[in-house]
């Protein structure tokens, strides 16, 4: 009877948090936003960029575009270096999560424009009845950027993890980035970044696979434990770059990046 008790906790303590937070797509910016009034996810966008018009897009239908000058924090030293040539950028859609964070609502919005130009644009939002805007990074760190599977994901009552994907693709290489953002009540700040780099590579007859993946495990401290996994494929290859000549070999490396409570920030630690 006793065992059956303590499974029990343990299975109530562990199932307590969903490990990813429920978010939401938005390509019309007309949708009523999750927020506890009667703003539309443009009203909230205007937050961020307060010259955002509707407008003709060249196919004729109407679309959500950004004028005038735009300048946003990156999460890191430096952002990517675009030309940013367009005189007007448009919002192709939008990632939406509604979180609590220290007991308050908070809504993280990544903004991804047509593209992907000029910025990616991660906001946190103040969830409540005024509505407002609390902080925003540029987390483009290469030529291609995106938010996906797993965008906001819990931490603890205090924290938020952002996964953004920053990557580019050319015949022969394939830089993928994947940037890790702490989200605080009022606060988006860089936790890290997993890098993968797949590539052929011809001249020594194999291609390199990388895969990165990011999982979230309970730990001691206020915040938990966030490890970066990388899947490395090598396939040997014959003279065409292409036919498999044996098996590939795998291996897996990971980094762990954990709180530290005398410096309040996360810092790499060994497995």
């Amino acid at each position: 009877m006793r065992l059956a008790l303590i499974a029990a906790c343990l299975l109530a303590v562990l199932t307590v948090r969903p490990a990813w937070a429920e978010h939401d797509q938005i390509f019309d910016l007309g949708q009523k936003a999750s927020v506890p009034n009667d703003m539309t996810w443009r009203d909230v966008m205007r937050l961020v960029f307060p010259d955002l018009r509707q407008e003709p897009r060249e196919d004729g239908r109407i679309g959500d575009f950004i004028h005038g000058d735009v300048s946003i924090r990156p999460i890191d030293k430096e952002a990517f270096e675009d030309d940013c040539e367009a005189e007007k950028l448009r919002i192709e859609y939008i990632e939406t999560a509604r979180v609590e964070i220290s007991g308050k609502m908070r809504e993280i919005v990544g903004i991804t424009t047509e593209g992907d130009a000029c910025f990616g644009a991660l906001a946190l939002f103040d969830g409540g009845a005024d509505t407002k805007l609390l902080d925003v990074v540029n987390i483009q760190q290469d030529q291609n950027y995106g938010y996906g599977d797993g965008f906001a994901r819990e931490l603890g009552p205090d924290g938020q993890l952002i996964v953004a994907d920053s990557f580019h693709t050319t015949t022969s290489s394939s830089p993928d980035n994947y940037v890790l953002v702490l989200a605080t009540a009022d606060k988006l700040s860089l936790i890290g970044n997993v890098d993968a780099h797949s590539e052929v590579d011809c001249d020594r007859h194999r291609t390199i696979a990388e895969n990165p993946y990011v999982v979230v495990t309970p730990d001691y401290g206020a915040f938990d434990r966030i490890t970066g996994y990388i899947k490395r494929t090598v396939q040997p290859v014959g003279e065409d770059c292409r036919t498999p000549t044996r098996r590939p070999s795998v291996t897996i490396t990971r980094t762990d990046w954990r709180w530290d409570a005398a410096k309040k920030a996360y810092g790499r630690a060994s497995p």
